[in-house]
């Protein structure tokens, strides 16, 4: 079974298999310990040096006593809390806790669990938001598809909203049609799975899925809206849901943010009103570098691409947002 996967860079990348990545609330930006691995970046080690006091406040074995000097020194004394804590905790003994690797996610675990009500009140921030962007989308193609072209208008607003985004400037008349055709398809799509989930017998946040012991961002099974009941035969993971990891906890992931990554999955959760899946082609804003070269058709079939004209559409607004980061698309684009 093949899933789509959220990194820390706020996008999916294609993998047979569930690895681990981004952190959750307790979170550092680069590798704190010992040995060749660790930047022991001071505000990375004061968050270590707090979450390691934190497990003995939280009566969990392996962490410090005395508790630590939270000062930011990757000295001695923090080495070998670390040793401790993953001697006890996960009886490993490499002394670095990474981003994306076990250590701090059993960190997480202990001190700051994400709980199923806290997804529900993180989705429905996100989903108000969610809602706007999608409207505001189809209210853009709406305009191109009853104007056509115009030189001035919410059309020729819409246009360039379109030629940004997905390059369809670069495509012929006919085709350009067409594809104003199935975008509106695909918003209305994704726009009547989040706003009108009744008429599937369901509840909107029914459709999201708390996975504690993923570390990432998101995960998400292509198409996965429609395999409605199926689970993964390995990881009786549902198909059906949207599977919201550690790091959509992360303290980095406010509402806009969290919108932003559920309109991403979305787009891979429901697919292409043509019924072809939509993947990570490139990663990141519009201009950015690994954007760029993506022609019309790939970003036709680009999570980000999606993501990024409903926001524009929603705030009007064609600069990038702080939380998008660029990468390269598929396995290049691992973090």
């Amino acid at each position: 079974m093949r899933w789509l996967v959220m990194p820390a860079v706020g996008s999916c990348q294609l993998l047979s298999v569930l690895s681990s990545g981004f952190t959750g609330p307790v979170a550092i930006n680069a590798p704190v310990g010992r040995g060749p691995l660790a930047r022991n970046q001071s505000d990375d080690v004061r968050t270590i040096q707090d979450a390691l006091n934190q497990v003995t406040v939280a009566g969990a074995a392996g962490g410090p006593i005395p508790f630590l000097a939270v000062d930011g020194i990757c000295g001695p004394k923090t080495n070998a809390a670390i040793a401790r804590f993953q001697q006890v905790q996960l009886q490993i003994f490499d002394g670095v806790i990474e981003p994306n690797k076990n250590t701090i996610v059993r960190l997480n675990e202990i001190i700051d669990p994400v709980s199923d009500d806290d997804l529900r009140v993180k989705v429905r921030q996100a989903l108000p938001i969610v809602g706007l962007a999608l409207t505001a989308a189809v209210r853009n193609l709406q305009a191109v598809i009853t104007s056509g072209p115009t030189p001035t208008g919410p059309a020729a607003t819409a246009t360039d909203r379109l030629n940004r985004h997905f390059g369809l400037a670069t495509l012929s008349a006919a085709e350009q049609s067409a594809a104003h055709v199935d975008l509106f398809g695909s918003y209305t799509r994704f726009s009547t799975v989040i706003m009108n989930p009744e008429l599937f017998n369901i509840d909107t946040v029914d459709e999201f899925d708390l996975d504690r012991h993923n570390p990432r961002i998101a995960l998400t099974q292509p198409q996965g809206f429609f395999e409605e009941g199926r689970e993964d035969e390995d990881t009786h993971r549902r198909l059906d849901r949207i599977h919201l990891g550690l790091g959509f906890f992360a303290p980095s992931v406010g509402a806009e943010f969290a919108a932003f990554i559920i309109l991403h999955e979305l787009s891979h959760f429901v697919g292409r009103a043509n019924r072809q899946n939509i993947g990570d082609v490139g990663r990141g804003w519009f201009d950015d570098r690994f954007m760029r070269p993506l022609s019309a058709n790939q970003r036709l079939a680009n999570a980000d691409s999606y993501a990024g004209f409903a926001h524009e559409c929603r705030t009007g607004s064609a600069v990038k947002p702080p939380f998008v980061r660029t990468a390269p698309g598929g396995l290049g684009g691992a973090r």
